[in-house]
Protein backbone atom coordinates (compact mmCIF):
# COMPACT_ATOMS: atom_id res chain seq x y z
CA UNK A 1 0.00 0.00 0.00
CA UNK A 2 1.42 3.34 -1.01
CA UNK A 3 1.94 5.81 1.75
CA UNK A 4 -0.03 8.88 0.78
CA UNK A 5 0.74 11.15 3.70
CA UNK A 6 3.62 12.83 3.18
CA UNK A 7 15.04 20.95 7.89
CA UNK A 8 18.22 26.43 12.18
CA UNK A 9 19.69 29.18 14.38
CA UNK A 10 20.68 32.90 14.34
CA UNK A 11 22.50 34.88 17.01
CA UNK A 12 22.30 38.27 15.31
CA UNK A 13 20.03 41.01 16.64
CA UNK A 14 18.81 41.43 13.04
CA UNK A 15 17.68 37.79 12.94
CA UNK A 16 19.80 37.06 9.86
CA UNK A 17 19.66 33.45 8.72
CA UNK A 18 22.74 31.32 9.12
CA UNK A 19 23.45 28.59 6.63
CA UNK A 20 23.64 25.74 9.03
CA UNK A 21 25.40 22.46 9.36
CA UNK A 22 22.16 21.05 10.71
CA UNK A 23 22.06 17.35 10.10
CA UNK A 24 19.50 15.71 7.89
CA UNK A 25 19.26 12.39 6.10
CA UNK A 26 17.35 11.30 3.05
CA UNK A 27 16.18 8.03 4.54
CA UNK A 28 14.31 6.67 1.60
CA UNK A 29 13.75 7.36 -2.06
CA UNK A 30 11.94 5.23 -4.59
CA UNK A 31 10.49 5.59 -8.08
CA UNK A 32 7.37 3.79 -6.91
CA UNK A 33 5.13 3.96 -3.89
CA UNK A 34 4.23 7.65 -3.84
CA UNK A 35 0.99 9.44 -4.55
CA UNK A 36 -0.24 10.32 -8.05
CA UNK A 37 -0.16 14.06 -7.18
CA UNK A 38 2.71 16.22 -5.87
CA UNK A 39 2.70 17.14 -2.19
CA UNK A 40 4.75 17.05 0.98
CA UNK A 41 3.87 16.48 4.60
CA UNK A 42 5.90 17.53 7.62
CA UNK A 43 5.65 14.87 10.29
CA UNK A 44 6.23 16.19 13.82
CA UNK A 45 3.96 14.21 16.11
CA UNK A 46 3.90 10.59 17.26
CA UNK A 47 0.47 9.83 15.80
CA UNK A 48 1.60 11.02 12.33
CA UNK A 49 4.90 9.16 12.72
CA UNK A 50 3.08 5.90 13.40
CA UNK A 51 2.10 5.87 9.72
CA UNK A 52 5.79 5.72 8.72
CA UNK A 53 6.42 2.96 11.23
CA UNK A 54 3.79 0.79 9.59
CA UNK A 55 4.82 1.36 5.95
CA UNK A 56 6.80 -1.69 4.76
CA UNK A 57 9.05 0.40 2.47
CA UNK A 58 9.97 2.99 5.11
CA UNK A 59 9.96 1.19 8.46
CA UNK A 60 13.46 -0.31 8.01
CA UNK A 61 14.86 3.26 8.14
CA UNK A 62 13.12 4.55 11.28
CA UNK A 63 13.00 3.66 14.96
CA UNK A 64 10.00 4.05 17.25
CA UNK A 65 11.62 6.83 19.35
CA UNK A 66 13.07 8.83 16.38
CA UNK A 67 10.19 11.32 16.53
CA UNK A 68 11.27 12.53 20.00
CA UNK A 69 14.33 14.44 18.63
CA UNK A 70 13.62 14.65 14.90
CA UNK A 71 11.06 15.81 12.38
CA UNK A 72 10.34 13.95 9.17
CA UNK A 73 9.21 15.10 5.76
CA UNK A 74 7.40 12.89 3.29
CA UNK A 75 7.77 14.18 -0.27
CA UNK A 76 5.71 12.85 -3.17
CA UNK A 77 6.71 14.13 -6.62
CA UNK A 78 3.49 12.95 -8.23
CA UNK A 79 3.05 10.92 -11.38
CA UNK A 80 6.03 11.08 -13.77
CA UNK A 81 6.53 9.59 -17.25
CA UNK A 82 9.96 8.08 -16.54
CA UNK A 83 12.26 6.72 -13.86
CA UNK A 84 15.05 8.77 -12.32
CA UNK A 85 13.37 11.81 -10.73
CA UNK A 86 14.97 12.81 -7.46
CA UNK A 87 15.27 15.71 -5.02
CA UNK A 88 18.18 17.94 -3.97
CA UNK A 89 18.44 19.85 -0.71
CA UNK A 90 19.62 23.22 -2.04
CA UNK A 91 19.81 25.16 1.20
CA UNK A 92 19.09 24.81 4.89
CA UNK A 93 18.78 27.82 7.16
CA UNK A 94 18.43 27.58 10.91
CA UNK A 95 16.79 30.54 12.62
CA UNK A 96 15.97 31.00 16.27
CA UNK A 97 12.33 30.11 15.64
CA UNK A 98 12.34 27.75 12.64
CA UNK A 99 14.18 25.85 9.96
CA UNK A 100 13.88 26.87 6.31
CA UNK A 101 14.56 24.10 3.84
CA UNK A 102 14.83 24.69 0.09
CA UNK A 103 14.25 21.56 -1.96
CA UNK A 104 14.50 21.19 -5.73
CA UNK A 105 13.04 18.47 -7.91
CA UNK A 106 15.71 17.10 -10.26
CA UNK A 107 14.66 15.64 -13.62
CA UNK A 108 16.52 12.62 -14.99
CA UNK A 109 19.19 13.15 -17.66
CA UNK A 110 20.15 10.98 -20.59
CA UNK A 111 18.42 7.77 -21.55
CA UNK A 112 15.80 6.84 -19.01
CA UNK A 113 13.23 4.11 -18.84
CA UNK A 114 9.90 5.47 -20.05
CA UNK A 115 7.33 4.18 -17.60
CA UNK A 116 4.87 5.74 -15.22
CA UNK A 117 6.39 6.30 -11.78
CA UNK A 118 5.33 7.96 -8.53
CA UNK A 119 8.61 8.96 -6.82
CA UNK A 120 8.58 9.49 -3.08
CA UNK A 121 11.19 10.39 -0.46
CA UNK A 122 11.42 10.56 3.33
CA UNK A 123 13.74 13.09 4.99
CA UNK A 124 14.81 12.99 8.63
CA UNK A 125 15.65 16.44 10.03
CA UNK A 126 17.60 16.32 13.28
CA UNK A 127 15.68 19.12 14.99
CA UNK A 128 12.26 19.68 16.53
CA UNK A 129 11.95 23.30 15.36
CA UNK A 130 9.07 24.08 13.00
CA UNK A 131 9.99 23.60 9.33
CA UNK A 132 9.21 25.85 6.38
CA UNK A 133 9.72 24.37 2.92
CA UNK A 134 10.50 26.33 -0.24
CA UNK A 135 10.83 25.05 -3.79
CA UNK A 136 7.98 22.55 -3.79
CA UNK A 137 4.29 23.30 -4.32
Amino acid sequence: MALCFLLFFSCSTQKQPLVSSLKYDILFGNDYGGASFQFYEIITEQDEFTILLTDDMIKPYVKKDDIEKNNFILINLGEKKSKGYTIKIQKIEERSDKIILTIKEIEPKGNVVQTTTNPCFVLKVKSKKPIEINGLP
